[in-house]
């Protein structure tokens, strides 16, 4: 039993929604169906809030795109809109670890020059040596005949939680009594 493009989304939709700010877009060319961002802020302190050991802030930019039939075109137009709108976001200072930008890409097809340049797709920033933070991409592509996740190396993390979205595994009930 495949999963269609509504069900995906909505699965994806309704997970991202507990943690990330979501906006969603009517579907046009480019292709960009959802947005969600994700911004974190930690502090340590010692004794009281003046003596601040260090702050931290990570965030995460997801963009969703559908494309019926992936071509390496594409593929490339959707990384770099998510890259352009991602990178927008980041504000790199002393109190930024991390930002990460996903692309994620639903498709039905897809032509395997644009499967090879998902899975070799790397990109990453390092703002001040990394004294400021630095800034990874990932790209995920889900295809939704096969129903399958693949992901290039930085990405697989978002892979494999989109993976657990997709096809959660059935747990077991505990058992008090035999």
């Amino acid at each position: 039993m495949s999963l269609t493009k509504q069900e995906v989304i909505g699965k994806i939709e309704r997970v991202y929604s507990g943690s990330y700010n979501i906006i969603k877009h009517e579907e046009n060319e480019a292709g960009l169906i959802m947005e969600a961002d994700f911004h974190i802020h930690t502090e340590n302190y010692f004794l009281s809030k003046r003596a601040t050991l260090y702050k931290m802030d990570s965030n995460e930019y997801v963009y969703v795109f559908y494309y019926p039939n992936l071509t390496l075109d594409l593929f490339n137009n959707a990384v770099d809109m998510a890259y352009e709108l991602g990178f927008e976001k980041i504000n790199p200072g002393p109190d930024h670890r991390s930002s990460y930008i996903v692309a994620e890409i639903l498709c039905d097809t897809y032509d395997i020059d644009a499967f090879k340049a998902l899975k070799k797709y790397r990109r990453r920033k390092s703002f001040q040596f990394s004294l400021h933070g630095w800034m990874e991409m990932h790209t995920v592509l889900i295809d939704l005949g096969t129903e399958s996740v693949t992901t290039n190396g930085d990405g697989r993390l978002s892979g494999k939680f989109l993976k657990s979205v997709l096809h959660p595994k059935k747990r077991r009930g505990i058992r008090l009594f035999k």
